[in-house]
C-alpha cells in the first residue's frame, strides 16, 4: 500500500523552504521512494485551492481538477509520496472528506509544521498586507483575540488553530498518523527544520540533496507600513490581481523590501503577551494529551519574549518608511528600464512618437 503524506500546513512556518527543497530534489528522493508528484506550475497551489474552493484572485477558474489530478498520482506512486501546501490547513469538514476520500486506497498521514504564535501573530498580519490588506497591527490583533478559535470563520484561526487543524485533518485517524513538526526557534541549526521534516517522511536527512534556493522572507515594520499606506492608496482604483501579485508582491516586497535591513521585525506587545502565553499553554496541553507525533521540540512551541524595548509596528520610524519608499521607487525605475531595453527596437521609436505626439 501506497503511504501518502499529506502536508497541510500552517503558512509561515517554513513550508515556502521545505517545498523548495522537495521541487529541487523530485528525481533524487523518487529514488529514495518519496514523490513529491509534478504539476505543470511545480507546486501544488493548484490543487490546494481547488480543494478548498478559494477563488485566490481569481486562479480558482483554471485550477479546476488540479486536486484529483495530484492525488491519482500521489495514490499510485511505487512506494510513497507527499503532497505540501500551507492553504490545506483552512479546509472545512467536508472538504477534507472529499480529500480523504481520493485517497482511500493509500496509508494517509497528515504533518502539521507549527511555529510559535509570538512569532505567527506579526508574520501573517504582514503576509495580509502583502494581499492587499490595510489593517494595522493593533486592528489584526484585536480581530483575532476576538474571534473564536475553534470552526472560526477568521482565515488567521482555520490555518493557525493547531489543535482545530488537526482535529479537521484527524479525524478518524489513529494518533500516529498524526505528526506535528515543530519550527526551531530563531538562532538554530537553519536546517534543522528539514531534518525534522525529513525524518517523518522516512527521507535519511543526510542525503546529499540541493538546498532550497528561496524562502518567503519577512520585511521590518518600516516596510510593511509602506506597502499598508500603498494598499490604502490603491484602494478603488481596479488593479487586476495579476498586476498586484507581479509589482506590488513580487517586485517590491519579495525582490525589494524583504532584502533590505533598516527597521526592526513586528512583535506582539507586553500587553498581549500574557494571553499568547494562554493560548500556547492550551495548545501544549491538548498535544499531549492527544498522542499525536511531535517531532522535534515541543517547548519550541512557546513563545520567546524579546528583552529589548517594544517598538510599536504601527509607529515605525519615519526617516525608515522614506528609505523604503525610495528604495520601492527605485526598482520601479529600474524595472521600467529594463522593459524598454527587452522592447524592440521599432516599438521603442513608436513609444517616442506617440509622446512627442501627447506632449
Amino acid at each position: 500500500m501506497t503511504r501518502v503524506w499529506l502536508h497541510v500546513g500552517a503558512p509561515k512556518t517554513g513550508t515556502t523552504y521545505l517545498q523548495d527543497v522537495l521541487a529541487r530534489n523530485r528525481t533524487t528522493l523518487a529514488g529514495h521512494g518519496l514523490m513529491y508528484p509534478d504539476t505543470h506550475s511545480g507546486s501544488h497551489f493548484e490543487a490546494a485551492i481547488d480543494l478548498i474552493d478559494h477563488k485566490w484572485g481569481g486562479a480558482l477558474k483554471a485550477a479546476r481538477g488540479e486536486w484529483d489530478s495530484l492525488a491519482r498520482a500521489a495514490r499510485t506512486a511505487p512506494r510513497g509520496a507527499v503532497i505540501s501546501h500551507e492553504v490545506l490547513a483552512a479546509a472545512t469538514p467536508r472538504q477534507v472528506a472529499r480529500a480523504r476520500a481520493s485517497l482511500a486506497e493509500a496509508d494517509l498521514h497528515v504533518v502539521v509544521t507549527a511555529r510559535d504564535l509570538a512569532r505567527q501573530i506579526p508574520a501573517e498580519w504582514q503576509e495580509t498586507v502583502k494581499h492587499r490588506g490595510r489593517k494595522t497591527f493593533a486592528q489584526f490583533l484585536r480581530q483575532i483575540r476576538r474571534a473564536p478559535r475553534v470552526s472560526s470563520d477568521l482565515w488567521f484561526w482555520r490555518v493557525q488553530s493547531l489543535p482545530d487543524v488537526l482535529t479537521r485533518w484527524g479525524d478518524g485517524l489513529p494518533p500516529e498518523n498524526l505528526h506535528v513538526v515543530t519550527v526551531p526557534q530563531s538562532g538554530a541549526d537553519p536546517t534543522l527544520l528539514w531534518k525534522r521534516y525529513a525524518g517523518v517522511l522516512g527521507i535519511d536527512a543526510g542525503l546529499d540533496l540541493e538546498p532550497a534556493g528561496r524562502a518567503n522572507q519577512s520585511m521590518g515594520i518600516a516596510e510593511t507600513a509602506l506597502i499598508r499606506r500603498l494598499n490604502q492608496q490603491l484602494k478603488g482604483r481596479r488593479i487586476q490581481q495579476p498586476v498586484y501579485a507581479g509589482t506590488v508582491r513580487d517586485l517590491l516586497v519579495h525582490q525589494t523590501l524583504a532584502n533590505l535591513d533598516i527597521s526592526e521585525r513586528a512583535t506582539i506587545a507586553p500587553a498581549d503577551r500574557p494571553w499568547v502565553e494562554e493560548v500556547t499553554a492550551e495548545w501544549l496541553e491538548w498535544l499531549e494529551a492527544s498522542g499525536v507525533d511531535v517531532v522535534g521540540d515541543a517547548a519550541d512551541l512557546k513563545p520567546r519574549w524579546s528583552q529589548e524595548a517594544w517598538v510599536d509596528p504601527d509607529h515605525p520610524d519615519p526617516e525608515a518608511v522614506t528609505e523604503a519608499a525610495v528604495a520601492a521607487i527605485a526598482a520601479l525605475v529600474a524595472e521600467r528600464s529594463q522593459v524598454y531595453r527587452d522592447m524592440p527596437v521599432p516599438m521603442r521609436s513608436l513609444g517616442t512618437l506617440l509622446r512627442r505626439i501627447r506632449g
